[in-house]
């Protein structure tokens, strides 16, 4: 076997189980040490070493990737909701709960779902949005869009519209 192919046969090693080996074995002759900070200076040095070592996969990097900001709870199951690429997903993979955001309820009415109306329906179950985009009448109008989870594979959203004010004849 050449010399190049045991190199990377035990580069993982190289990489994680011999300096977290070395710094368990300085960690336990300090006296007083801070675990929490222990831990966070493994996490920061496992991080770098993700970034900056080239021949880690996409998918490699994404398990050293840092915490993701909580848009909020999941509806079906009260786990975290983060945001993705193409998604609001919940946290639990088993929970199913999602909210596409190329989903045609909003892409038909030309509005794309947001972190902010993500957020808004998650937390009060309902968001207020403005120009969104009728086919029917080639006009925009504004709504209350509402979560209407039933607990399937897809998430409905039904709309609810402000009351019209009366004109001076009385008509709505």
């Amino acid at each position: 076997m050449n010399m190049k192919k045991m190199f990377l046969l035990n580069l993982p090693y190289l990489l994680f189980v011999y300096p977290f080996d070395k710094l368990a074995q300085a960690f336990r002759l300090a006296p007083g040490a801070d675990p929490d900070t222990f831990m966070g200076g493994i996490r920061t040095m496992v991080q770098e070493i993700v970034s900056t070592y080239s021949c880690i996969s996409e998918d490699g990097k994404k398990l050293f990737a840092p915490e993701e900001e909580v848009i909020g709870t999941c509806p079906r199951c009260g786990q975290p909701v983060y945001e993705g690429k193409k998604n609001f997903a919940c946290s639990d993979r088993s929970c199913g709960f999602v909210l596409w955001k190329n989903d045609r309820f909003w892409t038909s009415r030309k509005k794309e779902l947001t972190k902010k109306i993500a957020t808004d329906l998650l937390k009060k179950g309902r968001t207020n949005v403005k120009g969104m985009w009728s086919e029917k009448k080639q006009a925009a109008y504004d709504a209350a869009v509402i979560l209407d989870d039933t607990g399937g594979k897809y998430i409905n959203f039904k709309l609810e519209f402000p009351k019209r004010k009366e004109d001076v004849n009385g008509r709505k």
